[in-house]
Formats: C-alpha cells, sequence, structure tokens
C-alpha cells in the first residue's frame, strides 16, 4: 500500500514500518514457496446418475441433454460436454441390438457432411475431409470394447482441424448401448482421461421408467 504524508516520518516509525513490510514480505514468499511445493488438489469427479444410468466424469465437465425419442425406439440420448468441444454421446435402446456399429459409424460420417449443408449460413462454409476409419478396442462398461475411429479435417475459412470420432457398441442387459466420443487433436490429450473416465464408469440398470 502506497502511503502519502504532509510530514517526514519519524526515523523509529520509518525504520518499524521497513521491518514490518520485511516480515510480510517474508510471510509473502513463505507462503508462495508452500504452495508451489505442494501441487494443487484437483476438484473431485462428479457421477451422473439418472432413471438407471450412471457415469463418472471430471469436475467442469457437464452434461448438456438427456432426453428420449416419442417413437417406437424410445430412443435415449445423453451428451456429456468437455472442454474445446469435446463430446460424449451415449445412446440407448433394445433395438439398438442389431445394429452394426461399423455401419453406424460410416452413416454418422455421411450425416455429418450432410448437416453442415443444411445449417446455417456460418456452418455451411465448414466443409469435412476424407474419413479414415480403422478397428480400435478399449474397456467400455467394464469390458473389452471392439469399435472404430473416425479420424477427418474439418476446414473452415482455409483453416484445417483435424479430428478424431470413436464409436463403440455395448450390451448392457436389458438394452444396447451405442457411444460416441469425438474431438480435436490439438485437445485429445488432454480430455482423454476424461473419455476413459466415462465409458469406463457407465453402468446400466433398467428401471422400467423409460
Amino acid at each position: 500500500m502506497h502511503l502519502c504524508a504532509t510530514q517526514l516520518p519519524t526515523l523509529r516509525a520509518a525504520t518499524r514500518r521497513s521491518v514490518t513490510t520485511a516480515a510480510l514480505g517474508l510471510m509473502m514468499m513463505m507462503t508462495l514457496l508452500a504452495s508451489l511445493a505442494q501441487p494443487a488438489l484437483a476438484a473431485p469427479n462428479t457421477t451422473y446418475s439418472k432413471d438407471g444410468v450412471s457415469f463418472e466424469h471430471p469436475a467442469g465437465w457437464k452434461v448438456t441433454e438427456d432426453s428420449v425419442a416419442q417413437d417406437e425406439t424410445r430412443l435415449r440420448s445423453i451428451d456429456l460436454e468437455g472442454p474445446d468441444e469435446a463430446v460424449v454421446t451415449f445412446m440407448f435402446s433394445p433395438f439398438l441390438k442389431d445394429q452394426n456399429i461399423e455401419a453406424f459409424a460410416a452413416n454418422t460420417a455421411k450425416n455429418r457432411a450432410e448437416s453442415a449443408k443444411n445449417a446455417s449460413a456460418v456452418a455451411q462454409q465448414l466443409r469435412f475431409g476424407p474419413v479414415a476409419s480403422a478397428p480400435i478396442t478399449r474397456t467400455v462398461a467394464g469390458q473389452e470394447n471392439k469399435g472404430v475411429s473416425q479420424r477427418f479435417e474439418i476446414r473452415l475459412l482455409g483453416q484445417k482441424l483435424p479430428h478424431e470420432a470413436r464409436f463403440f457398441k455395448a450390451n448392457l442387459g436389458e438394452t444396447t448401448a451405442i457411444i460416441m466420443t469425438q474431438v480435436a487433436d490439438e485437445s485429445a490429450k488432454a480430455v482423454e482421461p476424461g473419455f476413459t473416465m466415462a465409458l469406463d464408469t457407465l453402468r446400466y440398470r433398467g428401471t422400467g421408467k423409460r
């Protein structure tokens, strides 16, 4: 704090003030060093649990949609959004039991490009590059699961942003789930632990409400 006085301080007052300032500075430095020596504790994970579906996700991630289609499929869709537009989409329906995951992924790629054409004027400037698909394996709902990885570029105003989308299918007793994750390559490393947490902890318990 800057002090402005009308008279020069006495030598004693000036000395006392200097000692006090030095002591405060030393205390602040010690506090800073202590905080650097001890890493900050991460915020606890969050558990989403509603109508039989539950999974964990990092603090700061958010479920932005949980809806059920009003038709015979009763397809339930849950969107979990992370940083940098990373997203996990969970879809649940007994009708997904016979769905081929490779065909589902291919159809999603086709719909992705079509939806850009029918979107707003800005979105219509989006272009999707060719899709390169490859088989992948990871744990989903506690079980080893074979899925599909799609790599593609999103192009806008001369900029190219590589992305990856992954698709998995899991049998969960009385229902079947298809899970999709999507993120830009530049953010993939940061959000991968969140994807892993959500997929590893996915559980389904039928309630008869849906």
